[in-house]
């Protein structure tokens, strides 16, 4: 018999993607937002990560619910665009963000060790 048991662990978590992108003038702009995305437990990433031709991009399209504080994507107004499909699209369509946002969720998903 298998005893059933509570996980007191949230389903979704805020992931914090830091980075820098580089001007027209070779400057380094700094940017920071953060993915509230889908939590997968160990088996859920197992098999999302099993398939290794699908792309980073696409994994994050698959947990990634909402965001907050993004300003990469902006509308014609050059307000920050609110969070969907196509403005998600958009910002990981920028060269190296997929594997960003990929390594941030990584980091913030699961259990860490407390310094």
């Amino acid at each position: 018999m298998t005893k059933k048991y509570k996980i007191v662990v949230g389903n979704t978590v805020a992931v914090l993607v830091a980075g820098s992108h580089t001007n027209e003038s070779g400057k380094a702009i700094p940017f920071k937002f953060t993915l509230i995305c889908k939590r997968l437990d160990a088996a859920e990433l197992k098999d999302a990560l099993a398939d290794k031709e699908t792309p980073v991009s696409e994994f994050v399209t698959n947990v990634a619910t909402d965001w907050r504080d993004q300003r990469l994507v902006l509308e014609d107004d050059d307000k920050p665009a609110e969070f969907c499909p196509d403005a998600l699209e958009a910002l990981l369509n920028i060269n190296g963000m997929g594997m960003l946002c990929f390594t941030a969720y990584m980091k913030e998903a699961g259990a860490k060790a407390k310094n």
